[in-house]
């Protein structure tokens, strides 16, 4: 009788061990597919893109136009934009703030545009020093219902002779500068 007693301990100790093994490999499992569910559902959300350069004119006054394509696999809804446009030395007010809103909804590969005009008499006789022009976009993912944002920071140096200089991107190490000047003009809406 005790030789089976034996016997029952290990079998049970074995079907045990063996059940906690299947838990533990369960749980990973789910963790796991939670987790891969979790990062497409992420890969699949709204993001937009310049389609083309931003384009320049610099007539009467001067217009910045930004097209962006929402190259995420969602739509964007409650799309808002802050443009700030200053000069890169950081020492003057900001030259423009300017607050746009989309009504529509922007789906997957769908453009949208943003047209900046700023209207002075400095724009038309002389070179034009080089500005910083920051762009935070605000959106509502509806199938999540997560808001994101997204800032661009780019850089236009200006007019040279009288001609129309591109816009660039703004190289890493001049971020800090840009954050604590938004900071200190207040022009932050949320951390970025």
């Amino acid at each position: 009788m005790s030789w089976d007693l034996k016997n029952h301990n290990w079998s049970s100790t074995i079907v045990t061990i063996s059940t906690a093994i299947f838990a533990f490999v369960s749980l990973v499992s789910v963790f796991i597919s939670v987790t891969t569910w979790q990062t497409q559902r992420e890969a699949a959300r709204p993001y937009f893109t310049f389609k083309e350069s931003p384009s320049i004119h610099l007539k009467d006054e001067l217009s910045l136009e930004f097209k962006f394509n929402n190259v995420g696999t969602h739509p964007a809804t409650n799309f808002s934009s802050r443009t700030i446009v200053f000069y890169e030395n950081v020492q003057q007010e900001p030259i423009l703030v300017d607050d746009y809103t989309v009504v529509n909804d922007i789906p997957r590969d769908t453009t949208t545009s943003l047209l900046l005009s700023i209207k002075s008499s400095d724009f038309l006789h002389a070179d034009i020093n080089p500005q910083f022009v920051i762009i935070c976009l605000n959106y509502i993912d509806p199938i999540t219902r997560k808001l994101y944002t997204q800032t661009i920071y780019t850089k236009w140096a200006g007019v040279i002779a009288q001609n129309p200089q591109p816009l660039i991107h703004v190289e890493a190490g001049e971020k800090e500068k840009i954050l604590n000047y938004l900071k200190s003009h207040h022009l932050l809406k949320s951390k970025n």
